[in-house]
């Protein structure tokens, strides 16, 4: 029997007379998620300047949401296993309209990061839970499932950002209101078309492993995110420290709690360890593309913000195609762990071809990268999510779903980090070096890095050939600096394909990691 099947029939859940309209509810909710990624990422600025926030407000403003999303998400998700997945996700969309309406509303900074907060609890739940019901509404059809939820979510953000951002041409605060919008949407068609599920047994609570799981997460996360400039500070080793610490404290407490709030042993099952190992890759994939392009086509290319957006637009359309192409192959029958290696195959290679960009290179080369690399990241996740969804028992859905999630925000969040590490310490010395055999003086070399941020050319170099041969290096070190990091990505991932093939090689998996669990 499969594991669907088992979970259909030892778990109280109700049916979905409606099965479609049900996997839409599901992806309205879902999607609220990255709409609000892209139009927060927009609206910053302008509240930022509104309320004259410093530049570490600014800093805390644009994470709180991550973070409380980080903080909150595998106890919502053993919330819904223990209350029920439905119910606690149609809260969680009401607590998303109130953080978007404290947060259009805000009459300050502290309202503003209030607003912020309460909207990471609420899409915490709409996220994990949204997906977790994928096994009770379509227990005999998840792999087709899974692909018009990511299908639809990827089509659906897309037209939801471009609202999002004309609103923000009239008022930031318009835009803030657009998720608040999904949410109450998504609340009226989850209660409408998704049925109730929930654990049969309801498990003892694990408030220890919970907060432990928070703390872990925010201070990696936090961490993280603050290394940009620098690795070796406080505000980076402290919360980073912190939170590697609980982390290794919570993997041994799980260990040894009866019943534990996610079970670590359940990635001992070799699909749902490749899964993780996969979440990582094309996170981080991610997260680098968007980051390294970004600045090359700006600093180097001179594009405008709108023009980066635009320019890496095949991504998008093509993580749509990625995800539908990803379910048409699971309906004819094609082992979703060869789906997954194939796909991590596409995505390394998408970032060797970004390797390839320099000063000149013709935009269509970072197109091809850019559709290689979406469509493989959705091939991607789409069929490894199937295993967080199919893999844990009946009792753990939800916590291991939300599990997702957690691991994509820390992912993401280092490859962030270590892409601007590597990149900017590799463009601080080339450029130190090529300036030193200009020529420049130590001193004469500080007012260069001033007169690229202001545009203000310093005296001793008005009028000179010396002018043009600064530019010149610097657009050289970059565009070395740009290739050396892309190029150690596209190794690590490669790498990361041989891991993941690795753990996913075997024998068909035929049921849950409930095996796994002694004493479930």
């Amino acid at each position: 029997m499969s594991t669907s099947q088992a979970a259909a029939s030892t778990t109280p859940d109700g049916v979905a007379r409606r099965p479609g309209a049900a996997i839409f509810a599901l992806t309205i909710a879902g999607v609220a998620q990255a709409t609000d990624v892209s139009i927060h990422n927009t609206a910053i600025a302008s509240a930022a300047a509104e309320f004259t926030m410093s530049g570490s407000q600014r800093s805390f403003a644009a994470s709180a949401a991550t973070l409380a999303m980080a903080a909150s998400i595998l106890t919502v998700g053993t919330i819904g296993d223990r209350r029920g997945r439905r119910l606690t996700l149609i809260w969680c969309a009401a607590i998303l309209v109130l953080g978007g309406v404290v947060t259009a509303t805000a009459g300050g900074y502290a309202q503003f990061v209030l607003g912020r907060v309460v909207t990471g609890v609420g899409l915490a739940g709409t996220l994990a839970l949204s997906m977790a019901l994928i096994r009770t509404v379509a227990p005999d059809r998840i792999p087709r499932a899974m692909s018009l939820y990511f299908t639809g979510q990827v089509g659906f953000a897309l037209p939801l950002t471009i609202l999002g951002g004309a609103l923000i041409d009239v008022s930031w605060r318009l835009g803030y209101l657009v998720v608040p919008v999904v949410g109450a949407v998504a609340l009226v068609l989850n209660k409408v078309y998704v049925p109730k599920s929930k654990a049969l047994h309801r498990r003892q609570s694990d408030p220890v492993g919970l907060v432990l799981i928070a703390v872990g997460l925010v201070g990696v996360i936090w961490g993280v995110s603050e290394a940009s400039g620098g690795w070796w500070t406080a505000r980076v080793l402290v919360p980073l420290v912190l939170g590697v610490v609980a982390l290794v404290v919570f993997i041994r407490w799980e260990l040894h709690h009866a019943e534990p709030a996610l079970p670590v042993r359940l990635f001992t099952n070799r699909n749902l360890a490749g899964a993780l190992s996969a979440d990582v890759s094309f996170n981080m994939w991610q997260a680098v593309m968007v980051l390294q392009l970004s600045l090359l086509w700006q600093y180097v290319y001179g594009f405008s913000p709108l023009e980066v957006t635009v320019g890496q637009l095949p991504a998008t359309v093509a993580m749509a195609v990625g995800a539908f192409a990803a379910g048409r192959l699971g309906a004819r029958g094609q082992r979703p762990q060869t789906v997954v290696v194939v796909g991590l195959i596409g995505v390394a290679v998408a970032m060797y071809v970004f390797a390839i960009g320099g000063a000149s290179t013709p935009y269509w080369v970072f197109a091809v990268g850019l559709v290689l690399g979406g469509f493989s990241r959705m091939l991607t996740e789409t069929s490894a999510g199937e295993f967080f969804v199919e893999v844990p028992p009946p009792d753990l859905v939800g916590a291991t779903v939300a599990s997702k999630p957690a691991i994509g925000q820390a992912s993401f969040a280092l490859g962030l980090s270590l892409s601007s590490t590597l990149l900017y310490s590799g463009f601080g010395r080339g450029f130190g070096q090529q300036l030193d055999a200009l020529g420049v003086t130590p001193s004469q070399q500080a007012q260069v890095m001033g007169w690229f941020s202001t545009g203000d050319v310093p005296a001793w170099a008005e009028g000179t050939d010396l002018v043009h041969q600064v530019v010149a290096a610097a657009q050289d070190s970059y565009v070395h600096a740009y290739r050396t990091t892309t190029l150690t990505f596209a190794v690590f991932f490669t790498i990361m394909v041989v891991v993941t093939a690795a753990l996913l090689r075997g024998r068909r998996h035929t049921g849950s990691a409930a095996a796994a669990m002694p004493g479930d």
